[in-house]
């Protein structure tokens, strides 16, 4: 599109730019846009392959009702506390939509989803952005922000890092306005912020299906919170933003508890072999709450993501402050860490 056809908001406008995606089939190590390392439970494959049928030319539920119906009984709350969209990204949006008007401030702690800063363009709000000064601890300038809306990423993309509950809260509590908590990546963390929804109203929980259930090609999302709250995030979804594949995929894995244990627990000992491996190599690390590790190689991280590109292993290099020089790697399977460490091993000697 010609750029004078922008509006002046987006002038110079940079969208995000998700990981590379070689073609499937081909013989790459993809450890780059933090998927599972297993497939999805062969319950939800069947249940796809049940729905895709006739029924087909029919528009699916626009409440994508069985499988939020599911999903709060797998959590204990009601269908109401629960809507659905086109993956977590959809959510975020949406939250947009519906809690920061034009001119508004949207706060976060940085460095954190590259998402949002995008977004804050393309709505016309003004980023309110707070350095963390440790991975791992919340700004205190982040709470007393008079933001209409606040994100949090626990665990943190890209960095991993995990903020405690109580830091949580106290950033929740301090708030006057939305607060938005992406779990995208919680199954692998120490826990959830769940049971902070009893006492605060003004709270959303983001969660997926893409990374510990294995469904990261069928772009599903949940969020969870008060009535109020997923009533305004209904209020401006689109109106069949699931499908009805989509709907039964999600309705069979919130159902299938034992598959997605073994996902999480496959995770987490494939997550502790890279870091075994990597700490042996000299890597410096951020203590690891995700299905990825963020790491700093002892040599240069451009000629070190390059290199490894050129053997057909992709991670995710930044170049961009205060994460230059740093590299994210997808836990992957054995066989993948195994040609990863060996290739580093040959990049850096």
């Amino acid at each position: 599109m010609p750029e004078g056809f922008l509006k002046p908001a987006l002038a110079g406008f940079q969208p995000y730019l998700p990981g590379e995606q070689p073609p499937d089939g081909e013989d790459w190590v993809k450890l780059n846009t933090n998927e599972s390392p297993l497939p999805p439970s062969p319950r939800v494959v069947e249940a796809i392959r049940q729905a895709a049928d006739d029924s087909l030319r029919l528009y699916p539920s626009p409440t994508a009702a069985p499988a939020r119906i599911a999903i709060a009984k797998h959590l204990g709350l009601q269908p109401d506390q629960v809507t659905l969209g086109n993956g977590g990204d959809e959510l975020i949006e949406m939250c947009f939509r519906a809690f920061a008007g034009a001119g508004d401030r949207v706060a976060y702690p940085t460095p954190t989803y590259p998402l949002l800063d995008p977004l804050c363009r393309i709505h016309e709000v003004e980023p309110s952005t707070h350095p963390t000064e440790l991975p791992w601890e919340l700004p205190p300038s982040l709470g007393p922000d008079p933001a209409a809306l606040k994100f949090i990423v626990n665990p943190n993309s890209p960095t991993g890092a995990f903020f405690a509950k109580a830091a949580i809260e106290a950033v929740v509590a301090a708030s006057a306005g939305v607060v938005v908590i992406d779990e995208a990546y919680v199954d692998f963390a120490p826990h959830p912020a769940l049971s902070l929804l009893q006492s605060h109203q003004n709270l959303l929980l983001l969660r997926t299906f893409s990374k510990s259930y294995g469904l990261a090609g069928m772009r599903i999302g949940f969020a969870i919170g008060s009535r109020g709250l997923i009533s305004a995030l209904d209020s401006v979804k689109d109106s069949y933003n699931l499908d009805r594949l989509a709907i039964v995929a999600a309705k069979a894995a919130i159902e299938d508890e034992d598959h997605h244990r073994r996902i999480v627990s496959a995770v987490i000992e494939g997550r502790d072999f890279l870091i075994q491996e990597l700490t042996a190599m000299k890597f410096d690390l951020v203590p690891p709450a995700a299905n990825f590790v963020f790491t700093k190689p002892p040599a240069d991280a451009d000629h070190v993501a390059s290199a490894l590109r050129e053997r057909r292993i992709l991670v995710r290099h930044y170049d961009r402050e205060p994460i230059a020089g740093w590299l994210r790697i997808t836990v992957g399977t054995r066989q993948q860490h195994e040609r990863l460490i060996v290739a580093l091993k040959e990049i850096l000697s």
